[in-house]
């Protein structure tokens, strides 16, 4: 049976609907970008390049990286299959909740998955008898102790954390990165919605921990989910080599190439877009919190939010909820993929002023 887990499976609706399953940037495409890609598909007839040279090097130069030093792919979950495929792990351990992918990928090679608790289960505050594959005595381990205990070969942190944006700090990273080279794991660091935050990168650990892997893609941040491109970044190139290998030699196409490398010069956008999503984060939180639901704190372009006791009376269901906007022509993201979460929670994107104000009416509509 083909199961898909993620927002944005829009496809089967014959009705126009907002789309806030999604966290991609709200303000879209930047024009550059897009006349890099439209260019591309009217002037590239040969192949794209299997190495994507000019892309690697507009990489290079934002980030502050030498060129062996990064691989690009079909997206960042394409890169997660190959680093599960280069390594063949025995172990390993993800966020609970987090995104699905990582134990996907790693299930299909045969990894025992153990989960440790982030997010809304930090300090396991909310995990209370929730119980999972990875969990021990009914409750998530945090990580430190989650290390202790599996001993993993590979250790995914998504910053923000999916789907509740929650932040580890660069310190606590650091620490972690050192925990896991004492035990010989790597250390893959998501940090395809950081961008969003202005939060100093896990790129400043490369130069002393060579176990440690940072993902990134620009789907979210320019909105390229339709183009596929994701880019990783090691000190250890044998390793990027392995996972190179796993690809197909055309994995990046060349409009996504031509985007990529125009996204590298669109930084004052990326400044524009965190003003931008900060302060409509800010409308829909008001907003979510007035009828009585809990929003969890959240550094990304998304919320989590979870039915809980409001004031004066008011009770929000969010199952209920989701039903109801969805009949008013409004999509969000159901939380029951996310391990430990259950129909309680919902994932909401933060999207235009236009699309949030239609929301936040819809929730005057239902809760009145």
């Amino acid at each position: 049976m083909r199961k898909y887990e993620h927002g944005g499976d829009i496809f089967a609706e014959e009705r126009k609907i907002l789309d806030f399953s999604v966290n991609i940037n709200p303000l879209g495409m930047p024009q550059h970008v897009r006349d890099a890609a439209l260019y591309a598909v009217e002037h590239e007839t040969s192949y794209p390049d299997p190495f994507c040279r000019k892309l690697t090097a507009a990489l290079s130069g934002r980030y502050g990286l030498l060129e062996e030093n990064i691989v690009c792919g079909n997206g960042a979950s394409d890169l997660i299959l190959r680093l599960c495929a280069a390594v063949r792990p025995e172990k390993v351990l993800v966020p609970a909740p987090g995104f699905s992918e990582y134990a996907r990928s790693a299930a299909l090679f045969n990894a025992e998955i153990f989960e440790y608790a982030a997010g809304p289960f930090r300090g396991q505050q909310e995990a209370g008898g929730l119980v999972s594959a990875g969990s021990k005595d009914g409750a998530f381990l945090p990580l430190k102790e989650a290390l202790s205990e599996y001993r993993p070969n590979i250790v995914f942190i998504c910053r923000p954390n999916n789907p509740d944006g929650s932040l580890v700090g660069l310190d606590e990273l650091r620490d972690t990165a050192e925990f896991c080279k004492q035990i010989g794991a790597i250390l893959a660091v998501d940090e395809c919605f950081l961008e969003f935050t202005g939060a100093t990168s896990a790129l400043a650990l490369l130069d002393r921990f060579s176990n440690v892997l940072v993902l990134n893609a620009f789907t979210k941040t320019y909105a390229l989910a339709g183009l596929r491109l994701g880019f990783m970044f090691a000190a250890d190139t044998g390793l990027l080599d392995r996972i190179y290998s796993f690809g197909t030699p055309w994995s990046v196409s060349a409009p996504a190439q031509a985007s990529g490398a125009a996204c590298c010069e669109e930084t004052a956008f990326l400044s524009k877009s965190r003003r931008y999503i900060t302060e409509e984060r800010k409308r829909l939180v008001s907003a979510f919190e007035s009828y009585g639901l809990k929003v969890f704190p959240s550094e990304a372009n998304f919320l989590l939010v979870k039915a809980a006791e409001g004031p004066a009376g008011k009770k929000a269901d969010t199952k209920n909820l989701r039903q109801a906007l969805s009949e008013r022509g409004i999509r969000v993201r159901d939380c029951r993929s996310f391990t430990g979460l259950s129909d309680s929670y919902i994932r909401v994107g933060v999207r235009t002023t236009e699309e949030n104000s239609a929301l936040i009416s819809a929730l005057e509509d239902i809760y009145g």
